[in-house]
């Protein structure tokens, strides 16, 4: 009998302490999980594209405007540049009298001698160097047959701003205007192996206005995973029409 008491008291401290979590067993208190950082997709390259056709006739032009700062000592220089016909000029960036050294950008208009595919480098090097370039500019270029009427303005124009040469892995935002209240959308058309990380579209409509029908800016974040030439392609159109009323490509070169 007093060992089956000895038992029982013991049950009962036992039951006590599990109820009191405080004696054994698991701890149950609460923890708080580490946050998972989030990637950051803060862009390091913006490159802006305006469209205006479906097809760049030889004697029109293409416009490719690069960040620039020959104070430093470095320029763009051509090369492969057999058949195209190339305008190069430097514009500097507005600055406060008696600051120098702020750089600017560098405009490349681009026209063609005959219909064909074209491919166009620019490297940004000192000239008395040969040291790998600071950067590499690749574009390859498409035009048709020339027209009796060419245009007096670009047919394409494409904005770099930041590194021209991203790093792979980092994120390069595309953006280009658009307005799909008129059934017209920007999609990425070609089969590319860049990764589009994020697609948006965004409203230029004045905040708190009740307007409709205004159009804005499609933006797209994307990344390579290993360094290469890759095209970006989009074009403008209805889903249900076959032909598009615009369309651009342009590459982009991660390092």
């Amino acid at each position: 009998m007093r060992q089956s008491g000895i038992v029982l008291l013991v049950l009962v401290v036992v039951a006590a302490c599990v109820l009191a979590a405080g004696c054994i067993g698991t701890d149950n208190s609460t923890v708080t999980p580490t946050p998972t950082p989030t990637p950051s997709v803060e862009p390091v390259t913006v490159i802006t594209v305006d469209k205006f056709g479906t097809a760049i006739p030889a004697n029109d032009m293409i416009r490719f405007i690069l960040p620039s700062n020959p104070t430093t000592g470095y320029q763009w220089i051509t090369k492969n540049v057999s058949g195209l016909v190339i305008n190069q000029t430097y514009e500097a960036t507005p600055v406060a009298e008696g600051i120098v050294g702020s750089g600017g950008v560098e405009i490349f208009t681009i026209t063609a001698d005959k219909a064909g595919t074209y491919e166009f480098t620019a490297e940004y090097k000192r000239s008395w160097e040969n040291e790998t370039p600071a950067a590499t500019f690749i574009q390859y270029l498409v035009y048709v047959d020339a027209t009796d009427t060419p245009a007096d303005i670009p047919m394409l124009s494409v904005v770099f701003v930041g590194d021209v040469n991203p790093k792979a892995g980092e994120v390069v935002k595309v953006i280009t205007e658009g307005n799909p209240t008129t059934g017209y959308e920007w999609t990425i058309t070609n089969d590319t192996q860049l990764k589009v990380l994020n697609s948006t579209f965004a409203t230029s409509a004045i905040p708190g206005s009740t307007m409709v029908g205004v159009g804005g800016f499609y933006e797209w974040l994307v990344t390579a995973d290993k360094a290469g030439t890759y095209e970006f392609a989009a074009e403008y159109k209805r889903s249900w029409e076959d032909e598009p009323v615009g369309k651009f490509f342009f590459d982009i070169t991660f390092v």
